[in-house]
């Protein structure tokens, strides 16, 4: 009874008082290790601290049903701030490809949190226990199939309820984490290694989302020198890919992923022997 007071409580309060600035937040998913994600929001516009009181939240993602996510290790990032253990809605009418996982903020109407435009706060880590997937991403309300279908009877969608931003919620969409930190492109093994005319080499893509061209590069270790690229097509999860080596010198060698111009992940050491 409590706890219905207090949300009842924080709906009205958002209820009454509309304010001047009407705004947006928006969630943002990082992925900072192959099994390791982090959620965030960023506001478009800063509120003042009297202003800055969060009646609800409620984030949102799915995954593939092929891939066998199972969530743990939910650890808020806010003082004072404490999230439910995540709800699970399996393969549901309208989305069958997908899992979808719900997490609620259960520190109704606090005021830890601040707004201040462009500013990044972190909320809460989780972790995918077994093997790394690949898929895992925030839904968007305005083109998520599960969202928009009139056979959705499951509370999933993402929503925040700001005092400052209005009655409304005041979620408007994702960010996309191109950050270098995130882009989770790992180099996993290179055979035969020492090479003589042929390396095969293995990489895991978990870049939420991201499907299509790199390049697959060698530079000198002593210079940095790039002595070979070729392109290849990145697909999720493991991937696979020949380089013909038969012209390099004996010497030690990186083996590197390029994505638009920029390297990804970290390099792996190349020996070549004659």
């Amino acid at each position: 009874m409590k706890m219905i007071r207090k949300i009842l409580f924080a709906v009205l309060v958002l209820a009454v008082f509309s304010p001047v600035a009407w705004a947006q937040v928006k969630f943002k998913l990082s992925r900072s290790g192959p099994a390791l994600y982090k959620v965030s929001l960023v506001a478009d516009k800063s509120l003042t601290s009297r202003q800055a009181i969060t009646g609800t939240m409620q984030v949102s993602l799915k995954v593939k049903s092929s891939e066998g996510f199972t969530l743990s290790d939910i650890v808020s990032l806010q003082p004072d701030v404490e999230w439910d253990n995540g709800s699970v809605v399996k393969s549901p009418d309208g989305a069958r490809d997908y899992d979808y996982i719900s997490l609620a903020m259960r520190s109704i109407g606090t005021k830890v949190l601040p707004y201040e435009a462009g500013l990044e706060v972190p909320l809460f880590t989780f972790r995918t226990s077994g093997v790394p997937v690949a898929s895992v991403q925030l839904i968007d309300n305005e083109s998520d199939p599960l969202v928009k279908t009139r056979q959705n009877r499951f509370n999933v969608r993402n929503h925040i309820s700001v005092l400052g931003f209005g009655p409304i919620n005041a979620y408007t969409g994702n960010i996309r984490d191109d950050s270098k930190t995130s882009q989770q492109v790992i180099l996993r093994q290179l055979f035969p290694n020492p090479a003589t005319t042929r390396v095969t080499v293995i990489w895991d893509n978990y870049l939420n989302g991201y499907e299509g061209e790199v390049k697959l590069g060698i530079s000198e270790s002593g210079n940095g020198r790039e002595v070979l690229k070729q392109t290849e097509f990145m697909r999720q999860g493991s991937n696979k890919a020949d380089l013909n080596v038969t012209e390099l010198s004996t010497g030690v060698y990186l083996v590197h992923l390029e994505k638009e111009g920029e390297r990804i992940g970290e390099s792996l050491k190349l020996l070549i022997v004659r």
